[in-house]
């Protein structure tokens, strides 16, 4: 019994020391904005997309902040919802489209891998996953302009509205993030804990056995098998693996590309229930929470699908 709790602790403890701070970070910088009335300022930088899909420029600010720290660019969407100045509606398209800086982000840690293990092939692959995030993106702002109804309207101060100063944003800020930030916080660390302790008793484990098994039904040679077994692992072991075997002659370069990519896709399920789904219940709640990581993995998955079913053609697979 003790065996198994200290570790679940520890690890919902640097869960937790990851999360928490990010989180108070966007709802603090949200409330300060609004506090200044310069959030439309800010904004401006992505009128086009949120214009396009019709949402509110506090998606915009949320937006960019993405490209900084996705937790906190979500808490900062939260607490727009929660103040009502964005719909539920907004609330799940805005947060969907918050996950593409997260994958442009991805460059430090993917690149400085799959350049020097597989050369050119390496960075086609971060390429096609750009594209991928970028054409999720584009379907969501469509799927934005087409259901939700254009509300343009300013963030500027009204003129009758007094100056406020930075000292005074800040205490209005410090103010009302309590309340929020308190609430955030009663969904978060039970979440946390639970997803901690289903890590731990292997749930995931046994649940990417499974996706492994499924990996029969996409056009990957069997010696491709070996790299989506070491991507459940990591993407750092699914890259060595597949270096050795385009070192070795075992696979051509458009083999391990789509290989990679079939492994991307099974292994982003237990991704998105281990990391994602626990980031968005803990933050927006359990209903809403689940909805945005089932459209934001449905979405990208359908499209890595359809990619590597044209990849496999073009290569002559098909």
């Amino acid at each position: 019994m003790y065996e198994s709790i200290v570790p679940t602790v520890m690890l919902a403890a640097d869960l937790l020391g990851e999360m928490v701070p990010m989180m108070i970070i966007g709802v603090f910088i949200a409330e300060v904005l609004v506090a200044l009335n310069i959030a439309g300022k800010i904004a401006s930088l992505s009128r086009p997309l949120t214009s396009f899909a019709c949402l509110s420029e506090e998606c915009g600010t949320s937006f960019l902040m993405a490209f900084v720290s996705p937790p906190a660019a979500n808490a900062m969407l939260l607490d727009y919802h929660t103040k009502e100045i964005i719909s539920q509606k907004e609330l799940i398209i805005a947060a969907t489209m918050n996950s593409f800086p997260t994958v442009v982000m991805h460059w430090r840690y993917l690149l400085p891998v799959y350049v020097p293990l597989l050369g050119i092939p390496g960075l086609i692959y971060f390429g096609l996953l750009m594209l991928a995030g970028l054409v999720k993106t584009l379907v969501v702002m469509l799927i934005g302009r087409m259901t939700l109804t254009p509300a343009p309207r300013s963030l500027a101060a009204p003129a009758e509205v007094s100056a406020v100063t930075l000292r005074e944003a800040l205490g209005t800020a410090c103010t009302s993030s309590k309340k929020i930030l308190v609430r955030l916080l009663k969904i978060t660390v039970p979440t946390i804990v639970i997803v901690a302790f289903l890590i731990n008793a292997g749930v995931f484990d046994r649940l990417a056995v499974m996706m492994q098994g499924a990996g029969g039904v996409f056009p990957v040679p069997a010696e491709g098998f070996a790299i989506i077994a070491a991507q459940f692992g990591s993407f750092v072991a699914g890259a060595s693996v597949a270096s050795a075997l385009l070192a070795a002659g075992d696979m051509t370069w458009q083999q391990i590309i789509v290989t990679l990519l079939v492994g991307n896709v099974l292994t982003s399920v237990t991704r998105s229930i281990r990391w994602l789904g626990s980031s968005y219940i803990a933050i927006f709640g359990v209903r809403t929470g689940a909805e945005i990581m089932f459209v934001s993995t449905a979405l990208r998955n359908g499209i890595m699908v359809v990619l590597v079913a044209v990849l496999a053609y073009g290569f002559g697979w098909g």
